[in-house]
């Protein structure tokens, strides 16, 4: 077959194929604003193909002329938001879509003050219980990831340090970036407090024996694989009443706790020091 013979065959293909409600590609796109420098923002269609954009301009994808399309953002850049309008439907034609619009507001950045933390120690704050900051100075701090314009935040203590007990005032809000200082106010203080400390005997090493000492409804849970002294994440101050229990036993084992209830003193560290897990076979 000569060229021209090839050509009029692979028209004649595609005049069938349209005739029988077949389909060719164009494009859906549209614009991107509100990007900062350093800002990334990937979109998505429904069918996982992904545009990576740093810069605030206009985008596309390609998507059967009779095929569905759904544009979201896959991922959010840090110190923006994006939103997307216009970003499903059908296509009915041939002709581009072009008026999905996509706008990035700014997010808001949160943190505040430390004081009170021990030379050494470091401390785990989180937001909402998902978004983590680690601390090691006193002073000022800032999570690595902003607040999202318009939504609340809530910052507690994900771990304090060893031996000390911190709490925060002023963490809870509704992130503005109308308003940023407000969402920097924070304040998280440290001060000292007494470990829970115990020790496991007998567990065969490699399994897993995981306690949880609850104190005034706070789960703080603990897994060990081999024999040895340990301490709970968490200290407390003096007056608070401890409570160590197996939550999951070992494979194969079955360990019991002595001396795991009693009150934190801190001039009487020993009273929540002695506690002992016994493990033997079952």
């Amino acid at each position: 077959m000569n060229t021209s013979k090839f050509a009029a065959v692979v028209v004649s293909v595609g005049i069938v194929l349209a005739g029988c409600g077949g389909f060719v590609y164009t494009t859906i796109g549209g614009t991107v604003t509100g990007l900062g420098s350093g800002d990334t923002v990937i979109l998505r269609n429904e069918s996982n193909y992904t545009q990576t954009l740093s810069a605030d301009g206009s985008f596309q994808f390609n998507v059967a002329s009779n095929g569905n399309y759904a544009i979201t953002v896959a991922q959010q850049p840090n110190t923006v938001n994006c939103t997307v309008v216009n970003g499903t439907g059908k296509m009915t034609g041939e002709a581009s879509v072009k008026n999905i619009v996509v706008t990035c507001t700014p997010n808001v950045p949160l943190g505040g003050t430390v004081a009170g933390l021990i030379d050494g120690g470091s401390l785990i704050l989180l937001n909402n219980a998902t978004y983590k900051a680690t601390v090691t100075t006193n002073g000022s701090y800032k999570f690595t990831d902003f607040a999202v314009n318009g939504a609340s935040y809530a910052i507690t203590v994900g771990l304090p340090p060893v031996s000390q007990y911190c709490t925060v005032a002023n963490g809870t809000g509704v992130a503005s970036n109308t308003n940023l200082p407000a969402a920097l106010t924070s304040v998280v203080t440290c001060v000292p407090a007494v470990p829970v400390k115990f020790t496991v005997n007998g567990l065969t090493a490699g399994t897993i024996l995981t306690l949880v000492n609850t104190v005034d409804g706070y789960a703080d849970k603990y897994a060990v694989s081999a024999p040895g002294n340990y301490l709970f994440g968490w200290s407390w101050l003096t007056g608070k009443p401890f409570n160590v229990t197996v939550d999951t036993q070992p494979t194969g084992q079955t360990c019991k706790v002595t001396g795991g209830t009693g009150v934190v003193d801190a001039a009487n560290p020993a009273a929540s020091a002695n506690i002992v897990i016994d493990c033997a076979k079952s």
